[in-house]
């Protein structure tokens, strides 16, 4: 959910019918209601309740949006994932809004692009996928962490089912030759790859 502050600066002040060119098919009510509700689907985090099929019936014929085959593809499009959601508003916001008022919504579409280029709701929405992708990071390492570098283990590294090599062992290279001479030793130390993180 976002900020009340930023869900506010959304959707109010209500847009309202005289700022519309009525087409042949639609009044200016009717660009007006698109308008509030596409306003507060964007405020309320894009809700599937919201995503209605008179909604997405108008919703996929402005903002150079194509129908993506259905309802289901158009919501599966743009609304399943932080990055999804990224999408949708860059789509919106950088639309050129082509067309006459008096024969599209492009009087709707500008409306729009202005009230979200007012608020912070791309940066909103980029610092909580940056926030996301930390996380799931993190989550790997202490899983690689656990996977890989036994911690509090009491048990010598023999018992646990791998050669121990102490760490000070370095690689040597054996001067003498024939078949008396001692095999190389292998490198036992190896780079904390997590070192750092």
């Amino acid at each position: 959910m976002l900020p009340i502050a930023l869900s506010r600066a959304i959707r109010l002040p209500l847009l309202t019918a005289d700022l519309f060119t009525a087409t042949k098919w639609d009044t200016g009510d009717d660009k007006a209601k698109f308008a509030n509700h596409l306003l507060r689907f964007i405020a309320e985090d894009f809700p599937e309740r919201l995503f209605t099929k008179a909604f997405y019936h108008r919703l996929c014929n402005t903002f150079g949006h194509i129908a993506h085959t259905n309802h289901t593809g158009f919501r599966d499009e743009f609304f399943r994932s932080r990055a999804t959601k990224i999408e949708f508003l860059e789509q919106t916001i950088t639309h050129p809004c082509y067309g006459d008022p008096g024969w599209t919504y492009s009087d709707v579409e500008r409306a729009i692009i202005r009230r979200l280029k007012g608020t912070a709701i791309l940066d909103w929405h980029r610092r909580l996928l940056a926030q996301e992708h930390e996380a799931r990071d993190r989550a790997e390492y202490q899983r690689l962490a656990r996977k890989f570098v036994p911690m509090n283990n009491p048990a010598p590294p023999e018992r646990q089912g791998v050669a121990h090599i102490p760490a000070t062992t370095t690689a040597t290279t054996a001067t003498a030759t024939g078949p008396s001479a001692p095999p190389p030793q292998a490198v036992a130390t190896q780079p904390d790859l997590f070192a750092g993180f």
